[in-house]
């Protein structure tokens, strides 16, 4: 079986946000391999597209999982299925979210991961962290997160 496909473009390969995320993906698919289940079902057929905008950096990318392969894009990159707009801290820490196996849903076993939980939780009181489209595409966002976390 193939490894997953990852393709930045041109355009990304300038922004260290885009390459950072490209490497963490791919470094998780390679020390995870379970992972590979949740990026071919992302990328499979038509796929979904999420956009990472980080407001206080001004960067933003659009991870587009289409066709067996993660092509990463500078910027907002046509309409995406899903749009999180954050700091770059948080959506980081996104990447830090222990989760449940199965559903993807967050799961404190530890005071660093309650700590991870609770930073979430107080940016998306406080409008720092919005997601749109995320409940259209749950499913979606679920193996995004799986995909993304270096936990499980």
């Amino acid at each position: 079986m193939m490894s997953p496909s990852i393709h930045l473009t041109e355009q990304a390969q300038s922004n260290a946000f885009a390459t950072m995320l490209a490497e963490l993906v791919g470094q998780n698919l390679a020390s995870k391999p379970h992972k590979v289940r949740d990026f071919r079902a992302l990328a499979s057929g038509e796929g979904v597209s999420v956009a990472l905008v980080a407001d206080d950096a001004d960067v933003a990318l659009t991870l587009e999982f289409c066709r067996g392969q993660l092509t990463v894009h500078d910027g907002i990159y046509r309409l995406p299925d899903v749009t999180v707009r954050a700091t770059a801290e948080v959506i980081m820490a996104m990447s830090n979210m222990p989760l449940t196996t199965r559903l993807a849903l967050p799961v404190p076993t530890d005071r660093a991961s309650l700590d991870v939980v609770l930073t979430m939780a107080k940016a998306m009181n406080q409008k720092q962290l919005q997601i749109f489209g995320g409940l259209a595409h749950g499913r979606a966002m679920s193996r995004l997160m799986r995909v993304m976390s270096v936990n499980g």
